[in-house]
């Protein structure tokens, strides 16, 4: 029998480019007490959507499951911890008053859910209204940073803190669901045995798409008003979702890599590529590594391929971040501005990784960029 990968290579699938027409442009550099703002907007007139590739070199599916997306059970979130109970990390994530709203809230119902993708049953969250009534609300998906067991959304046993951020994570997107959103995410299919082999934007990204198929069969969710958040890994995600053609009107990005080679190689300590306690390695991982990790590494890195980035994204980033440096940023809005894409880029200048200092301001403009593509009519 055939290898998989040879039958996709000689499907001689491409993607189709994306054409857009760039009206004017808007550059407007301001000096805030805490931010550095670089803000870059194109005004366009046509976008042309392009469906991003869909053979991958880590493997793909060549059409959708019947079930992708089917929600195959829910319960209850787990009670958060009383406040006082978090570690130093999470006491300093969130002010006492905002977590114990999110705690004790009675308005929204916050979900574990289990959701079929390419066969297999993955875990995620969902928020939505107790009493939606017949309005239809618009709904964001949520990528999450992380790799295998690290970052997940559900929750691993731990206390709730540095080593279980599933709890900080619940709070976050409540504040997105009580500003009129209905909020759902994937957890990704590596947990367990598997945890350690994940492929780091490869065929976990079904994953993501197959969360719109979930949004659409919900009553309650209008489907031309879907959006995309991501989160450092999830930046990642959220960038090769769009160039395989997600549905939704507009993206954000929080901390987001752009150039996966380039964070590699500035993170050594971190273990990605040889392994560490929560990943086998990329060497491990990525079939062929020695000869093909460029390949790899390019089509994980959206800088390589800005022409199919045909959603507006806002992107966002701390100059001070020690995670994932703020030049990854920089590097896709300079991709992004050479293609003539709809984009802003907001540094602030000193924040932590997700932007926890200012949140308020964070979640303003990303409800403000979500609000404002769907009445732009992009």
């Amino acid at each position: 029998m055939q290898d998989r990968r040879a039958v996709l290579e000689a499907l001689g699938v491409a993607a189709i480019a994306g054409r857009c027409k760039a009206y004017r442009s808007i550059i407007e550099e301001r000096h805030m007490k805490n931010a550095i703002v670089l803000t870059c907007v194109l005004l366009m007139g046509s976008i042309v959507g392009a469906q991003g590739d869909r053979v991958h070199v880590t493997g793909a599916s060549v059409a959708a499951k019947e079930t992708d997306g089917q929600i195959l059970n829910s319960k209850p979130w787990p009670p958060l911890p009383n406040y006082e109970s978090l570690d130093d990390f999470g006491r300093g994530y969130f002010p006492r008053l905002v977590y114990e709203e999110a705690r004790t809230q009675k308005e929204f119902d916050v979900l574990e859910i289990t959701y079929a993708s390419d066969g297999l049953p993955v875990p995620g969250m969902l928020i939505k209204p107790k009493a939606p009534g017949t309005r239809k609300l618009p709904a964001i998906i949520f990528n999450r940073g992380g790799n295998g067991e690290l970052g997940r959304i559900t929750d691993n046993g731990l206390p709730c803190g540095s080593e279980n951020t599933s709890c900080l994570d619940f709070v976050d997107l409540y504040l997105f669901a009580k500003a009129g959103f209905v909020v759902i995410a994937s957890d990704y299919r590596y947990h367990g045995a598997t945890a350690k082999r994940d492929e780091w934007g490869g065929v976990e990204v079904d994953d993501v798409l197959n969360l719109v198929p979930a949004l659409k069969a919900l009553d309650y969710v209008d489907p031309e008003r879907l959006y995309m958040l991501g989160l450092s890994r999830g930046g990642t995600m959220t960038y090769l979702a769009i160039k395989r053609g997600v549905p939704v009107k507009a993206a954000a990005v929080i901390g987001g890599v752009s150039d996966v080679k380039a964070w590699v190689d500035a993170r050594p300590e971190m273990g990605i590529v040889n392994g560490n306690q929560y990943t086998d390695g990329l060497a491990r991982i990525w079939r062929d590594y020695e000869h093909r990790a460029e390949e790899y590494y390019r089509a994980r890195s959206a800088i390589y391929w800005a022409d199919q980035i045909n959603v507006p994204v806002l992107i966002l980033h701390s100059r001070t971040d020690r995670l994932v440096p703020v030049t990854q940023a920089l590097k896709i809005a300079e991709a992004l501005q050479e293609k003539n894409k709809v984009y802003a880029l907001h540094v602030y200048e000193r924040d932590g990784h997700a932007l926890p200092d200012n949140r308020d301001d964070r979640d303003r403009m990303i409800i403000d960029w979500f609000n404002r593509a769907s009445q732009s009519g992009q």
